[in-house]
């Protein structure tokens, strides 16, 4: 992988693990990033749980209000009642993060710079 792929999904990653709505269900077990195909796959241990669970997104980059923004198109989970729930919830929406949001994360930052060339 090249310089700037391996910063962009080092960036995609941080902004997962600093999301605060991903904080709120858990903890953060794992996070990695196929920019090939750009999905990120995230291991939480769900508050009340024990076992992980493994959510997948769909990313993208796309320009927002504040810049370049991360796109999450389709949330699945392995299990099938949370994977039911994410699929009324999203109901075909687009989640979007500002990367300007995270500028004090200098990774994200630059990130966002590069995802614009990029893509």
């Amino acid at each position: 992988m090249s310089f700037l792929g391996n910063l962009r999904d080092r960036a995609v990653e941080s902004i997962i693990r600093k999301n605060e709505t991903v904080l709120r269900f858990g903890e953060i077990q794992e996070v990695s990033i196929d920019s090939e195909a750009r999905i990120a796959e995230v291991r939480i241990i769900l508050r009340g749980e024990t076992e992980p669970t493994m959510f997948r997104g769909y990313y993208g980059f796309d320009d927002g209000d504040k810049g370049t923004e991360l796109t999450v198109d389709k949330i699945t989970c392995e299990r099938t009642w949370i994977n039911e729930a994410l699929r009324m919830a999203m109901d075909g929406r687009t989640l979007r993060f500002a990367i300007a949001d995270y500028s004090g994360d200098k990774l994200a930052g630059i990130a966002g710079g590069i995802a614009k060339i990029l893509f």
